[in-house]
């Protein structure tokens, strides 16, 4: 069982690392906060929600399978899933993490035998798909909403309105990532199989998590979105990480790992159109979407091809 917290620890950190595009490009890109206090906002709101809501996640995979989980399974999944997670972190591409992890933990139970859930595997993808056209829609009401707002409202006022969103949106984020992304990393610990939570464990994946987002979270992943995809307002930032971090939760709430990346794509549409804004950079666009679908294959096959050996070791 050490083998795989290990390797739950070196996918938490690759985890902050790919995702500090999210708790960090973002707000750089506005202006509204230094990058300290960003990053001091996404320690925080990962601890807290890993510690307190990150238990609901504990069923997120065995959930997809009709028998208990094995320990091979779970050793490739999170093999792939740091494999497939540093080699897209290195070409400087968000991961959609819950669907490498997903892919790669169905791989592997397809190639053990295992019987899959197919109720809660459609349950699964179709939030996938539902999750980015909820947070554009979101984003899209509540943008109106602020804008309309903050036209009666004098500029000192504006700026200090933005700079709480932007605040208290951040620290929701990195509170729904905690939650449910690191949450799902320690389901396939297989420690979520004997009851109890182990608070020193998810405790341990927060940090090392926030750890790979301060030390590598300078770096091209980091302003992938923020800075190359759309430039927004400072309004349409906080706006669309609310939406973001609401549908997370709500995938939390039902135990379904959820990817921040759609779901921020997604809000950052929606405020677009809010707006009507329409410099759009199209290939960094493309080739996020084409991860999202190319990535979970690639994990699926891995996983597959990687159980033999395991099994042999």
């Amino acid at each position: 069982m050490d083998n795989i917290l290990y390797l739950a620890a070196a996918l938490s950190f690759l985890f902050g690392w790919n995702n500090s595009s999210f708790l960090i490009g973002n707000l750089r890109g506005a202006g509204l906060v230094s990058l300290r206090s960003a990053l001091t906002l996404s320690i925080a709101g990962l601890l807290l929600g890993v510690i307190l809501e990150g238990s609901k996640m504990t069923g997120s995979l065995s959930g997809l399978l009709l028998v208990p989980t094995g320990y091979v399974a779970l050793l490739a999944t999170l093999s792939v899933s740091v494999a497939v997670t540093l080699l897209l972190s290195l070409l400087a591409l968000p991961v959609s993490f819950s669907v490498v992890m997903v892919g790669a933990f169905l791989g592997a139970s397809y190639s053990l035998g295992y019987r899959v859930n197919w109720n809660q595997a459609v349950g699964v993808i179709a939030f996938w798909f539902l999750a980015p056209f909820l947070t554009a829609f979101l984003t899209y009401v509540v943008y109106n909403s602020i804008s309309r707002w903050a036209s009666t409202l004098d500029i000192v006022k504006v700026d200090s309105m933005n700079r709480v969103g932007a605040f208290a949106s951040a620290l929701a984020v990195s509170y729904a990532l905690g939650a449910n992304n690191i949450g799902l990393i320690y389901s396939a610990t297989g420690q979520s199989q004997t009851g109890a939570v182990s608070v020193a464990s998810v405790s341990l994946l927060a940090l090392f998590a926030a750890l790979g987002a301060a030390i590598l979270g300078k770096g091209a992943v980091s302003g992938t979105i923020g800075d190359k995809m759309l430039t927004l307002s400072p309004q349409g930032v906080f706006t669309m990480f609310i939406a973001s971090a609401l549908v997370v939760w709500i995938g939390t709430q039902l135990a379904v790992p959820v990817s921040i990346g759609q779901c921020v794509l997604g809000g950052m549409f929606g405020a677009a159109f809010a707006k009507n804004v329409t410099v759009l950079n199209r290939r960094v666009a493309m080739e996020t979407v084409s991860v999202w679908v190319i990535a979970p294959i690639v994990s699926f096959v891995f996983a597959f091809a990687l159980v033999p050996a395991l099994n042999v070791v």
